[in-house]
């Protein structure tokens, strides 16, 4: 029975892991692109450039990927396991690049901010400038930078964009793998990972890496507008390409039809080599089953500050603002699914107590019955001894305080835990 027990309670405890992990909310991409919002065009920025192109009129193009599975709600809630480093390149890489040093001025380094939240580190960057600090004063600064990292994680910066559809099951995993790629001593044994859905994955990559270029919503712009140096929003992309190219375009690069004689140019879209095909699907889908929107939702967040909040942190009239659990959309709450974690709980532990009431009520007969005995045998120092539950008994005043142990121990203790053990 133990067994048992301990495998039931060990399920609920993964089911309820799960749950929190693959139902993670996902919401719409919306508002302006980053760089509108900054008033900076394509050609002024090192953000979201991964400083390869695709190839040439000239060149002959990569071939298109055969992908011939269909696009469904099932394929969007395939499972996949994500590692720090997973969430570092679908969110940060575009920017910072895969050593996270960036593109200074503009991009700044994420290793010194990172290295600054461990005490160690600060003692002993400290020390090589000449300047002593005690362990208390070094811990309340790494406190001090620990906090403002997440802010500007969820909030942004003056030209970092913020990360509010980050959720708490996913801080701790990037942020266990931004210590490791800042050199924390230890940090490869931190390392942690989440299960996520596939929609959730392009989810990720949408929200981070293309809409820093791309608008959410918008007309489709034609051949001249094209050549002129419009980028086309994200609610185009599906109707522009369909997914073997899409999938192309985003991992090898193809050139683009542009001008009013349309012709053929080497596209300015950046090659991201370093996502997978099906994480490049994963975004299609994303945009298929989740329609970009033209305006953000705006409304207030309850999350505390610290942690990390599904609506994250938001400047005011900031285009990335979004409502505190869903982003976007208000979606729909599955009274199954909210309910399923407590009704298994519930459960198990109903099952548990049927199952340990019999042998309750056991334990508390065979206890008593001893301690009649015990009484019955004890030379009339006891005026009434019986073992049936709930008669009276009435203990006599003759009992000396050594005796009263004794019976202590033979009413609570050996009877009942040679009980449970014969059980």
């Amino acid at each position: 029975m133990h067994k048992l027990l301990r495998f039931l309670l060990a399920g609920v405890f993964l089911a309820g892991c799960c749950l929190s992990a693959q139902d993670l909310p996902v919401t719409d991409v919306e508002g302006a692109s980053w760089l509108n919002h900054l008033g900076r065009s394509f050609n002024d920025t090192n953000m979201g450039k991964t400083g390869r192109l695709g190839p040439s009129p000239d060149m002959s193009p990569g071939e298109i990927p055969d992908r011939k599975s269909e696009l469904s709600p099932v394929l969007a809630r395939q499972t996949v396991t994500l590692h720090g480093a997973d969430l570092y390149r679908l969110n940060c890489q575009g920017c910072h690049g895969a050593s996270g040093l960036g593109a200074p001025p503009e991009i700044n380094s994420i290793i010194n901010p990172v290295r600054a939240t461990s005490v160690g580190l600060v003692m002993e960057r400290m020390k090589n400038v000449g300047m002593d600090v005690s362990p208390a004063n070094a811990e309340e600064m790494a406190r001090q930078s620990r906090t403002a990292l997440l802010l500007r994680l969820h909030k942004g910066g003056e030209s970092m964009p913020p990360f509010p559809h980050l959720s708490e099951p996913e801080i701790p995993v990037l942020m266990a793998y931004l210590k490791q790629l800042s050199g924390f001593p230890g940090a490869e044994r931190e390392q942690v990972t989440v299960i996520e859905s596939r929609v959730r994955v392009g989810e990720h990559i949408a929200k981070s890496t293309c809409h820093i270029c791309h608008d959410a919503a918008g007309p489709n712009p034609s051949p001249e507008q094209l050549l002129e140096g419009a980028v086309p929003p994200l609610s185009t992309l599906t109707a522009r390409k369909k997914l073997p190219e899409f999938v192309r375009k985003v991992t090898q690069g193809a050139p683009v039809s542009m001008g009013a004689s349309p012709l053929l140019y080497r596209g300015r879209m950046p090659v991201f080599s370093y996502l997978s095909e099906d994480e490049a699907a994963d975004v299609y889908l994303y945009l298929t089953f989740h329609q970009p929107q033209a305006q953000a939702i705006v409304t207030a967040s309850t999350a505390p500050v610290g942690l990390a909040p599904t609506g994250g942190f938001q400047p005011d009239n900031h285009p990335y603002s979004t409502t505190a659990a869903s982003g976007g959309d208000v979606q729909p709450v599955s009274l199954v699914r909210f309910a399923f974690f407590p009704t298994v709980l519930f459960l198990v532990l109903a099952a548990v107590v049927v199952k340990c009431l019999p042998m309750a009520a056991k334990a508390f007969q065979t206890n008593d019955s001893a301690w009649g005995a015990y009484t019955a045998a004890g030379g009339g120092r006891v005026a009434v001894a019986t073992s049936g539950i709930g008669e009276k008994r009435l203990p006599s005043a003759e009992r000396d305080p050594a005796e009263s142990r004794n019976l202590a121990v033979a009413r609570g203790g050996l009877p009942l835990f040679e009980a449970v053990k014969r059980y």
